[in-house]
């Protein structure tokens, strides 16, 4: 009968046999992979803050547009509700048959025909140009300001109205652009030297 401590021979320990060789090898070599992996993710950005990829060139971080109303909003200021306030002027001009161009900065006088005027003198009845309710004779001493005016022209507006030295009329331009008081200081040699306070109107 063979003894089984020699009828074999001495078994050698698992590692140093090839398989164990092998199986050790193929775990040094995983743990050295994953080690790298780690070592990448960590430290796998630039210094410009880029984000390291595998051929190792730099990717610059994707970052949405905004969005074309949201630029717009931020370049456009929101306009400004218009104030009560002194208004532009007064400015005194000379009233004819011309007109006077209410929407100019200052208010000027037409020297001929011109499109562009808002009031003209029709033979003593100031009148809308073009024709529609643009004007409201004030009734109070006082001088109205530019609510006052709006408040008016909402509610008693018309197309002319006769003038005479010392009246006061509220007078809204074409679009409502500009609200102005207008007053007859006295007659000149030609027309009507008037005085004029404008404030922006309801659209601007």
């Amino acid at each position: 009968m063979t003894d089984p401590q020699h009828g074999s021979g001495r078994r050698e320990p698992f590692w140093q046999t090839m398989a164990g060789m092998l199986t050790a090898v193929a775990a040094l070599i995983t743990a050295i992979v994953g080690a790298a992996a780690f070592v990448h993710q960590i430290g796998g950005f630039g210094a410009d803050g880029g984000q390291q990829t595998s051929t190792g060139t730099t990717a610059t971080p994707s970052i949405a547009p905004r969005s074309a109303g949201t630029a717009g909003a931020q370049a456009t200021p929101p306009r400004a509700a218009p104030v009560e306030g002194a208004g532009a002027g007064p400015y005194e001009l000379l009233f004819t048959n011309n007109g006077v161009d209410l929407d100019a900065d200052p208010p000027k006088v037409a020297t001929g025909p011109d499109p562009s005027i808002d009031i003209y003198d029709a033979g003593t009845l100031m009148t809308s140009y073009p024709a529609w309710p643009g004007l409201a004779k004030w009734p109070r001493p006082s001088a109205p300001q530019r609510q006052d005016c709006l408040s008016l022209l909402n509610s008693f507006a018309t197309g002319n109205s006769r003038f005479v030295k010392g009246s006061r009329y509220c007078v809204r331009t074409q679009g409502d652009l500009h609200v102005a008081a207008v007053e007859f200081v006295e007659p000149m040699s030609g027309g009507w030297k008037i005085r004029v306070t404008v404030w922006p109107g309801t659209v601007s």
